[in-house]
């Protein structure tokens, strides 16, 4: 690549960028625990509208970032706060809903999310937030090319929330047939209910907003 496409990262700092995206895109979490249960559930195809709109709402928080956005929202503690436990109490919502499927594509208890929904559940996300304004200020502040780097960051976070997701999806699909049988889907939808649950607490307690 070349240092126009890069629009002044160094290689070593693209290289971190990209390291940091591996870690947080592809290791569990919410979205991640999502795309597999909807692809456990509703098979690959229903993942796609979720993994689009978690690749699409994180990479307009980056943007909003970039501009100073994000700083104006943690800078308020009410409004940090609002969006904290916002994020959590939908969290919580879904692994309930999650929990009480006990069977596959049980659509009066179990719907996949659709693009805005995810879209939605990213800017729902405090953690997402300090993220995104951690990521702008690393690798957007001051850049030569400003709308090209936020353009290059935002489309690279995009690319690789999607991919991750999407691969959580092709792992759950490829329950679909084991679970089939037995009470397995019931015992599984009950534990990655758990498993959502047992994040949105961790997030609850362990992420606190932070002025910048």
């Amino acid at each position: 690549m070349t240092g126009d496409f890069l629009t002044g990262l160094s290689a070593a700092q693209f290289l971190a960028l990209i390291t940091l995206l591996a870690v947080g895109s592809f290791t569990p979490g919410p979205n991640t625990t999502i795309a597999a249960v909807t692809g456990a559930n509703f098979g690959l195809r229903a993942t796609l509208p979720h993994c689009v709109g978690v690749a699409f709402g994180f990479a307009s928080i980056l943007a909003l970032c970039a501009v100073g956005i994000g700083a104006l929202i943690l800078r308020s503690p009410a409004l940090a706060t609002i969006v904290h436990m916002a994020g959590v109490g939908y969290l919580l919502w879904l692994a309930a809903r999650l929990a009480r499927s006990t069977v596959l594509a049980e659509k009066q208890v179990l719907r996949p999310l659709n693009v805005w929904q995810s879209a939605v559940l990213q800017y729902a996300n405090i953690k997402a937030w300090m993220m995104a304004l951690a990521t702008a200020a690393s690798y957007m502040a001051g850049a030569p090319s400003p709308a090209q780097r936020v353009l290059l960051v935002c489309t690279t976070f995009g690319i690789f929330g999607f991919v991750s997701n999407s691969l959580y999806g092709v792992l759950g699909a490829s329950l679909r047939q084991w679970l089939m049988q037995g009470n397995r889907v019931r015992w599984f939808n009950r534990a990655m209910g758990l498993a959502l649950a047992l994040t949105a607490v961790w997030i609850a307690v362990s992420v606190r907003p932070a002025a910048p």
